[in-house]
């Protein structure tokens, strides 16, 4: 995990940026109101450069903070955290389908 100044520095990472292993990019968009802007990224060098919902890395951002939280990640996911009883964590969230498919 590595913590940006603003959601704006997140939002302006390239896709995926330089470096080695799995980088949870994150920053606080209103603090007072727990949301925050992250993005995830593989680096793998696979097809995969940017995973859109990562409810482990929001587990773990959740766990660190020790609050819940409201997190935009990606272009359309939103992950909805709050710590529980015993050191669990509560994950749900929703996502912002870009295109239609027919069954």
């Amino acid at each position: 995990m590595q913590q940006y100044a603003s959601a704006e520095d997140v939002d302006a990472l390239p896709s995926p940026p330089p470096g080695d292993g799995w980088l949870y990019a994150w920053a606080w968009q209103d603090q007072a109101a727990g949301r925050v802007r992250t993005r995830g990224f593989p680096r793998r060098g696979d097809a995969i450069v940017e995973d859109e919902a990562t409810g482990a890395s929001a587990i773990v951002l959740t766990a660190e903070l020790q609050r819940a939280l409201d997190i935009m990640q990606g272009k359309g996911s939103q992950i909805l955290t709050r710590p529980g009883p015993n050191d669990t964590v509560e994950v749900g969230g929703r996502v912002v389908l870009e295109e239609t498919r027919s069954l």
